[in-house]
């Protein structure tokens, strides 16, 4: 999520992939035939996104999008680190699946519903979070879940999170490999352009000051040096000529304010830098006269160091 995710308390070439990962009560087009080329919109460089937006274009004309899905597998334990004992304490970081209304671009990462899960270590336990979220520009403009489970409960399963659109209305969908079920629907007033398989970093709810007089948020130490492998995902939306992909990518060697540490007089602000940045996927993608899809698999993947020494803000 955006800004205040942790703040608020804290998707083969085989049909049969489809019928995994599209539950019953989503949108499921008649399977489509004819391959489309995908195309690769641009890239950006960001401090807490790494990820893909898709879009399907019929013709130079962006067209409807209905449906996004991602099949993930939980790791069996959470890595942590934590280094400053004064200060948050908190490893966080979140997989997500949005729709927007903007056709694959940088935009499309500012408008959207969205829902996911995200992940959580600090010194009291590791946690789970699910949760569906309209965003609007920096902020959180409405959350409709926000669910809060031990860690345990979801540790080594096979996680499904699943969003359509259809008569204005969203629904998101989160069912698991040992029986959980939760659905949510919710109205935004918007038709969906893109779709969005997103890793994030969320930010906290401080924020510092650069040398530069910038003001910017603080991030979460993210999991450490972490991997989330073989995310199977499908988008589904209308008839088209190709499918565009807009990339994000973490900015590498760029110095994240993540904690500070304050004093009678000084404020110690302390930072991390993503070192790899390892986001991939492999997709095919299909058209016929009602539908089109894009479905295969991503990779989310980073390193990052240490918390290190930023800067000193005097009081």
């Amino acid at each position: 999520m955006r800004k205040s995710l942790l703040a608020l308390a804290f998707l083969t070439l085989s049909l049969a992939l489809l019928t995994l990962v599209i539950p019953v009560s989503a949108y499921v087009p008649i399977p489509p035939s004819t391959p489309i080329p995908i195309v690769n919109e641009g890239t950006i460089n960001l401090t807490n996104f790494q990820g893909y937006a898709f879009s399907f274009i019929n013709n130079g004309q962006a067209q409807p999008v209905g449906y996004v899905g991602i099949t993930i597998t939980i790791p069996s334990n959470l890595p942590t680190y934590f280094n400053i004992q004064d200060g948050d304490n908190n490893n966080g970081y979140a997989v997500w699946v949005a729709l927007s209304p903007y056709s694959a671009s940088f935009n499309s990462s500012q408008v959207f519903v969205q829902a996911g899960i995200s992940f959580i270590a600090n010194t009291s336990g590791n946690y789970v979070q699910l949760f569906v979220v309209y965003v609007n520009g920096t902020k959180i403009y409405q959350s409709f879940l926000l669910l809060t489970y031990p860690f345990s409960e979801f540790a080594g399963t096979t996680l499904n999170v699943c969003l359509s659109f259809s008569d204005g209305q969203f629904t998101a969908q989160f069912y698991d490999s040992n029986g959980f079920s939760k659905t949510v629907t919710v109205t935004e007033n918007f038709v969906p352009y893109s779709a969005l398989v997103i890793g994030e970093d969320p930010a906290t709810p401080q924020t510092t000051i650069l040398p530069n007089g910038q003001v910017v948020p603080l991030l979460h130490y993210p999991l450490p040096n972490e991997t989330f492998s073989n995310i199977q995902f499908n988008v589904i939306g209308s008839p088209a000529t190709s499918v565009e992909v807009y990339t994000f990518e973490y900015a590498l060697n760029t110095p994240i304010p993540s904690t500070i540490v304050e004093t009678s007089y000084e404020e110690y602000v302390y930072a991390f830098e993503w070192t790899y940045n390892g986001n991939s996927y492999s997709a095919n993608a299909y058209t016929s006269s009602s539908s089109a899809q894009i479905f295969g698999t991503i990779q989310l993947s980073y390193k990052e160091t240490p918390l290190f020494l930023y800067e000193i803000i005097k009081q």
